[in-house]
Parts: C-alpha cells; structure tokens; sequence
C-alpha cells in the first residue's frame, strides 16, 4: 500500500484508549489479550505474511461479535486490520476486491478514506473518469454553442436557436484528440504492462485501440502540419525528418505521401544548385588587362599575409583603378576585413552593409551574410530578438494570441446568430479586451524572453570584456525583469557602469515581494522571512515579513479548533476538561472558536466571557505526561480529521453534481437574453505539460 497504510499502521498501534467513544470501550481497551493481538497485527504487516494477517482479522471480528452479544462495544480494530490485509494482495482485482469488501463493512471515517483513496487512484478509475468529463465536456460545449445565440425573452433571437456556424465548430474539432485522454492513454497502457491478467485487461486494451487510433490520427496531422511548414521555410532538412517520421505512423502513409515527394523533389533541386554551386561556370572570369592582374596579385598577397594597412592599400588601389572589374566587390570585402582586423569594426561594418547591397555579386551575398549573422554582431542579434519580442507582445495585445480559422469562424458565427446588433457588443469587448491584455503585458510579460536572455549570455560567456558588454548587460536586465527573474535582473543591472540607485531599489522590491510569495505557501518558511528582513529590510515586502514572523505559531504548539473538537468530544476526557464547555450555554464557561492551544508544559483555552461579549484566555499548567497524553490524542484527531476531509475542488459548488446546469444572459434596452448551459468539468493533473 502507500504511505497511508504506514500512518494507519502507526495509529493502530497506538494504545487503544485514545480512540475510546465511552468509559466501557476505554477499559476494554486495556485488555492484555488486545493489546497482545495489536502487536501480531502490526508485526505481521510489516512482514508481509498475508495469511497469519487473515487469522488476525478473523479473531478481531470474532472478538467483536461477542463483545457485541455481551453489551459491549466492538473493538473497532477490525476495520484497521482489513484495510492492512488488502495491502498484502499481490493483484490488482484481489486488491480492489479486498478494498471493497472492506468498505462493504462500513468501517470508521478514516479507513473507509484511505480505502477510497486506494481506489480513486487505481490507474483505470483515473483512465475511466478522465474519459468521462472529456465526453461530457463535448457534449456541454456543442450545446451550448447551439443554444448560446437563444434568449428566452427575446423573439428576435429564436431562429439562431440552431446556429450552423458555432455547430460546425465544435463538430469539426469534436474528435480531437485532448489532453484527459492522452493521460488516460499513458494510465491505461502503464496499468496493463504492470497487470496484464487484470479482469478488465478486454476493456483496456478496447479503450488503448480506440485511443491510440485517435492519438495515431492526431499525431500524422501535427506531423505533416510541422513538415509543411519546414518546406514553406525551405528546411528540407527537417521537412525531409518529420515526413519520413508521418510516413511511419500507422494509417499515415497515404497522407504523408504527397509532402514526402514534394520534400524529395525539393532537396533533389537543391542538390542541383549545390552542385552547380561547386562549378559556377565552366569559364571563370579573368582580369582584361596586364596592370588589372598585377594589381589583383598584389591584393592576393595582402591578403594571405593578414597585413590590414597592407591590404587596405592594396584594395583602394585595386578599386581606384579598376573601378569596373568583376573583382571590384571582393577588393571592397577585402577593405572591411582589413578595417575588422586593426579593431575599426564600426567601419568595418560600414563597409559590409555597402557591399551586401550587391545582390549580383558572391562577395555581396557573403557580406549579407555575416552581417545577419549573430557570431559577427551578438549587439545586432539581441536587437532583432528584441524586435521580435515587441512584434509578438504587441500581436498579443492587439490579436488576443493566436488568430486562427476556428476563432474566425467562431467570430463569423456570433455575428450570424445575433446580426447587426453583436456589431456594437463586439467593438466594445474587443477594446475591453486589448485594455485587459495591455494591462497584463504590462504587469506580466506574455512572451517569452529567451531568446534575448540566450543570445545576451551567450557573448557575456565569450567576451565578458568587451566594449558592448555593458550594453549587453543592461538589455540582460530588462529581459530578466520582464520574465520575473529579478535575482539575475539584478545582477546584470549592478554590472552596468552607472546603475541608478532608484532601479536597484526597484528590483530588490520585486525580489523581495517574489520572495515572501514563497515564503507565504504552507505555513509560511521563516528561513525565507528571516532572509528578506535582513537582506531586504527597507522593502515593503520586508515590512509583511516581520508582521508573518510576529503572528508565526511558536515551534512545538499544537492548535485544536473548536470544530476539531466538537467532531471529537472524547478529547475534552483526554485533556482533562468539563464536557460543559461544548453545551452550547456561553453562561457556565464555552470554548471559542480558537479552541484549545497545547505546548510543553501548558494548555491555553480561548474561552467567551460569562456575563458579557469578548473572549479571553485561560492558561493551565500539564505535567509531562498529561502533554504528552494530550499531544497524542490531539494529532491522531486532527490526522483523522485530515483524512476524512471532503475532497471537494474549491471552484466547484456544493450542488454541483445535482444541478449540473446554470443561466446565463443580460439585460438592455433590447431586452432580456437568457440562455442555460451545461456545466464543464474542470480538467486537473499533477503534470499537465505532459499530456499537451
């Protein structure tokens, strides 16, 4: 079994009087044979001996019945010891089989949820309900499309009742592969390979067949989608790797064999060119005079000897006196090569970009080239990402993300449904729309900065020293401050020759505020509150942090609600109180809502006044033993209570099962516009980028 079984185990062997409902259940408990029986139980466990577990469960079962035919309580041990028992199946059917048997016998709150639990988490229960809510969020959504555009009060709207727009929407992508059912896929196939003689291996195979048809459709669409647009980039290399790879899909082959001989005939043309690149023509040009190919030797050994003044001359020679020759382009690259090497790169730049105007020529395509190319100007290749990133943030801002048919056609539907009117409705959400994304662009960046950060480390990483680190620096620090990453952001902006003392105060907020989030899940990490007040004293996020550490419970204290312990009344025996203080009557002493605070060596109870409004606290002084009595008690209740706590996703209602439907609509000049729908059901994974 799982960890639980380990905690129930630790409860079962605790001494059985603190789960005691009455004085008689709390004196049976002090039975040498039980607590003998208990020992057996929990050693036979541990050793895995399935069968003497059994022989434990049967004489904890006939000691109940006579307990029962005696006018005593049961032990209420057998419901432990079943549980334990169906951990030790070695198959899944006789596992769930044991489970279910043991809930069959209504045991106490926290087995008959640890048993659920074993359940819910069976790898084909998980499979089945996955494909339950996908079919049901399906079904919701062509419905609510088709009745979307219908209001009840309003006639003018009843003939879009029907709307065949939305309709073929959702009936297009209706058999679309979606992410519950690729997980269900993943469970169903580790099920199988871990319990291939499970009764229910027929169904699971069906349900893998019909799914992996499903994902093998899917997966030859996407595929030949990515070659398609390899071949609109001319990357043959990868169109050719992603058809071959459709073309190997089981039911693709027919599909993939159309863009598979466009990708071969594509690399069997550039092929050809290459080929012709390596001969470029059968008579290469020659100079036209004697002085033209002295001059062109004279540019050759400049050249070879790596001598920029040398070859700067050189050049400039070639290209005053030659200014028409073929090898004019090749003198000019030449000259920019030379202005690189003695450390002129503006001008050597200056030079490129003149040279790469010239289409016609080999030297210009060349200069075209290594101008574009991230290696020559790493300043120039965080520029362009930067471009880039402004480009896909304002597409962000003004598109809403992608735009694709199905939203068009989406657009096209409601307008076909509502007419003319949806004109003034869509115009006002569409500015609603970009002011919201302008407003969340702003506070957090919606495109990734990666290629800016990557680009901007790489040349740090390779000339830390140069003249453009500093700039590099400083755009590295508004990528990492944009992407959230103010400890980095940080660090490039200190490495700028003037940071300004206001930015620095900026980031160290933000990393503050980023830190005390962290610090707030759970319980609250007083290592990371402790941190930001002394690194980060004069944030305001600093300010929260010393408020945190003020109002952090005190190590060792354990906190018991009022409801923990109305739902457990036999704690009030166990911390030695007056049962009065849970009647109901304020007048005679009743706890609050605080209830009950225990720490070594005292017990705080928050009690209302008698006689008039407020609360106060009352202190009492335990002994060694009575806290540790106390303390026992007090976690196996709150462990149980954790337990048995209803699983309920906090977005759902608590009728949410029963009235699986709700309205929706508006109200105007127009009239009222109603219209029901069905309720989706939220889709929730421990590893959700797996099955996208």
């Amino acid at each position: 079994m799982t960890a639980l079984a380990v905690g129930l185990l630790a409860l079962l062997a605790m001494p059985a009087g603190l789960r005691a409902d009455d004085l008689l259940a709390e004196a049976a408990a002090g039975d040498p044979e039980i607590e003998a029986r208990v020992r057996l139980i929990a050693t036979h466990r541990l050793e895995g001996n399935a069968e003497l577990l059994a022989a434990d469960v049967a004489d904890l079962e006939a000691r109940d019945q006579a307990r029962r035919d005696a006018g005593l309580p049961p032990t209420g041990l057998a419901d432990d010891a079943r549980y334990l028992a169906a951990g030790l199946e070695t198959t899944r059917d006789a596992q769930r089989g044991a489970l279910q048997a043991a809930l069959r016998a209504h045991p106490d709150p926290l087995v008959r949820r640890l048993a659920e639990h074993e359940l819910e988490v069976d790898e084909a229960a998980t499979a089945d309900r996955l494909l339950a809510d996908d079919r049901h969020n399906r079904r919701a959504a062509v419905l609510n499309d088709a009745v979307r555009p219908l209001g009840i009060f309003s006639g003018g709207a009843l003939l879009a009742a029907l709307n065949p727009f939305l309709l073929a929407v959702n009936l297009w992508h209706y058999d679309r592969l979606s992410a519950p059912e690729r997980e269900a896929l993943a469970r169903y196939r580790t099920l199988l390979e871990r319990e291939p003689h499970t009764r229910d291996a027929p169904e699971i195979a069906h349900a893998i067949r019909r799914l992996g048809t499903k994902r093998a459709a899917a997966l030859c669409k996407d595929t030949l989608e990515l070659a398609q647009k390899a071949l609109d980039t001319d990357d043959l290399d990868h169109a050719a790797f992603y058809a071959h790879a459709a073309d190997r899909i089981d039911g693709c082959a027919d599909a993939a064999a159309r863009p598979l001989a466009r990708v071969n005939e594509a690399r069997a043309r550039r092929a050809s060119r290459e080929e012709a690149g390596r001969w470029p023509i059968d008579d290469p040009k020659q100079p036209t005079s004697a002085d033209e190919l002295s001059d062109y030797q004279s540019l050759l050994v400049a050249t070879a000897l790596a001598d920029p003044g040398a070859m700067i001359e050189a050049a400039s020679r070639f290209r005053e006196r030659h200014d028409e020759s073929p090898f004019a382009p090749s003198a000019l690259y030449v000259v920019a090569v030379a202005r690189d090497l003695a450390g002129h790169r503006e001008a050597g730049r200056t030079a490129l970009a003149e040279l790469a105007g010239d289409h016609g020529s080999s030297a210009g395509r060349h200069a075209a080239a290594v101008l574009a190319s991230a290696d020559y100007s790493a300043l120039d290749a965080i520029r362009e990402a930067e471009r880039r990133h402004a480009r896909d943030t304002a597409r962000y801002v003004l598109l809403g993300g992608r735009l694709d048919g199905r939203n068009a056609l989406y657009t096209a539907g409601q307008f076909g449904a509502e007419g003319a009117q949806a004109a003034e409705s869509f115009g006002i959400f569409n500015l609603l729309g970009v002011l919201t994304r302008a407003w969340t662009a702003w506070r957090h960046d919606p495109v990734s900065n990666q290629a800016i950060i990557e680009r901007g480390e790489a040349f740090l990483a390779r000339a830390p020293h140069a003249p453009d680190a500093p700039a590099v620096h400083a755009r590295l620090a508004d990528a990492y401050e944009r992407a959230g990453n103010y400890e980095h952001a940080l660090l490039h902006y200190r490495a700028t020759p003037d940071p300004d003392p206001k930015r620095v105060e900026q980031l160290e907020g933000k990393m503050a505020d980023k830190l005390l989030a962290d610090a707030e899940r759970g319980s609250g990490n007083p290592v990371l509150l402790s941190g930001i007040v002394r690194h980060f004293g004069a944030t305001a996020a600093a300010d929260k942090a010393r408020k945190r550490l003020r109002e952090r419970q005190p190590d060792g204290e354990t906190v018991i609600a009022l409801e923990v312990l109305q739902a457990n009344p036999s704690l009030l025996a166990a911390f030695d109180l007056d049962p009065k203080l849970l009647d109901g009557d304020h007048d005679n002493g009743e706890l609050a809502d605080a209830g009950v605070t225990l720490s070594p060596g005292q017990m705080r109870l928050t009690l209302y006044n008698t006689g008039q409004a407020g609360q106060h606290i009352e202190t009492r002084s335990l002994t060694a033993g009575a806290y540790e009595r106390a303390r026992a008690a007090a976690e196996e209740a709150l462990y149980a209570r954790l337990l048995t706590a209803a699983r309920r996703d906090s977005e759902s209602g608590r009728f949410e099962r029963y009235i699986p439907f709700f309205l929706q609509g508006s109200l105007d000049d127009g009239g009222v516009y109603v219209y029901p729908a069905v309720k989706m059901r939220r889709y929730q994974t421990d590893d959700p980028k797996l099955y996208e």
